[in-house]
């Protein structure tokens, strides 16, 4: 088949002769891939290995797969096949997959020869539940396993999810970064009718706009310095802030834009600066919850302590999602919470596989504010 084979940092690699996925297990499922999105993640790797960097030396910490692999963790496809446990999902059926490896998958799933590691412990975190924060969390398409950049993938069935056929293929490959979101307001415990504060207006900045709105809430104000980004946050509903204009009173100015004038109930920083991440905690009402949903690189922040206590705020991580995250996001796409032609204004391109690096992963790092998401498709 035809894929995109990651080899390292700026080389990724066009292949007609990938092997096809077969049922090899009970849980398998394989898919046709319809559209799979570029993600950040995917953009950071390219220029540098952090999730592919175990594949690209001893194997990677879940699977003990090497590379090349081929990338693509945010997709949808049709079921081709199953294996002989899979009762819940049948070809034919439109589905997308939570990507997630973690300890279970390390001890039940993947249990050829070169995952050495399937015998050892479940760390705490999936002891307790929380498999998106696995001691050795990957994803699939980013070193687990072959992701979704070629004309098939697989995964166990305990990580598809099945769509209703009234979403389309396209939309259904948002589904993933709607999931980061989704768990992100989950964790900030957020309630209908209350009002929000999204820092940054890229992919998942505009998603979380969209999935506050599906939670009901009254107001959600988005801050971005680039105009581009603010003007596709106001097409999507949202009440645009640029901070550029107001320098020093940029917080004090955001406050005033809640809904009585003194805080947020919730802010998400999505742009995972010093400045958004202490707006995103001053920004707030007392009681009030700031979540990070960015990934920070290997630097601290400095952070005035009472900025949270004086006011009994909180603030939380959020990584990832989990499977019922995805189901969530499902939900709302079919009950209409989640509204489809918003979601639709998020894809800003769509690429065939074998143009993938150039007009995808190029086109994003090099204009990455003309871009929101682009959806690459085999069938194109």
């Amino acid at each position: 088949m035809k894929g995109l084979q990651y080899h390292g940092a700026e080389d990724i690699r066009y292949n007609t002769e990938i092997p096809i996925p077969q049922v090899t297990k009970p849980d398998d499922v394989v898919l046709k891939v319809a559209f799979c999105g570029i993600c950040g993640s995917d953009l950071h790797e390219y220029e540098h290995p952090i999730f592919f960097a175990n594949a690209a030396k001893d194997g990677d910490k879940i699977s003990g797969k090497k590379l090349p692999l081929v990338l693509g963790h945010e997709f949808s496809g049709t079921v081709t096949e199953v294996g002989s446990n899979v009762t819940d999902i049948q070809p034919g059926d439109h589905v997308v997959v939570e990507t997630t490896g973690h300890c279970d998958d390390r001890r039940n799933y993947f249990t050829e020869k070169e995952n050495t590691r399937q015998n050892e412990p479940v760390c705490q975190s999936c002891e307790m539940g929380y498999t998106n924060t696995c001691s050795d969390l990957n994803f699939l398409g980013l070193g687990v396993d072959n992701g979704a950049l070629a004309e098939y993938t697989k995964y166990s069935q305990k990580h598809v999810h099945k769509v209703d056929k009234s979403i389309p293929l396209d939309v259904c490959a948002l589904i993933e970064p709607l999931s980061v979101v989704w768990h992100a307001v989950e964790l900030a415990d957020f309630q209908p009718g209350d009002d929000a504060l999204v820092l940054g207006a890229g992919p998942i900045g505009l998603a979380t706009l969209l999935v506050l709105q599906a939670k009901g809430a009254s107001r959600v104000v988005v801050s971005e310095p680039a105009a581009i980004r603010r003007e596709q946050a106001v097409k999507l509903g949202g009440v645009a802030f640029d901070p550029s204009a107001f320098g020093a009173t940029a917080t004090d100015e955001l406050r005033k834009l809640a809904s009585k004038g003194q805080g947020f109930a919730a802010s998400f920083d999505c742009s995972g600066l010093p400045v958004t991440y202490t707006t995103s905690i001053q920004a707030i009402r007392a009681h009030g919850t700031a979540c990070n949903v960015a990934i920070w690189p290997h630097k601290s922040v400095a952070h005035y302590v009472m900025d949270l206590t004086l006011f009994e705020k909180k603030s939380v991580g959020s990584l990832g999602y989990q499977s019922k995250d995805f189901k969530g996001v499902i939900k709302a796409l079919e009950t209409g919470k989640l509204d489809i032609e918003k979601v639709k204004q998020l894809i800003t391109g769509k690429v065939a596989l074998k143009n993938g690096v150039q007009d995808g992963f190029l086109e994003l790092i090099n204009h990455k504010d003309k871009h929101i998401k682009i959806l690459i498709s085999p069938e194109i």
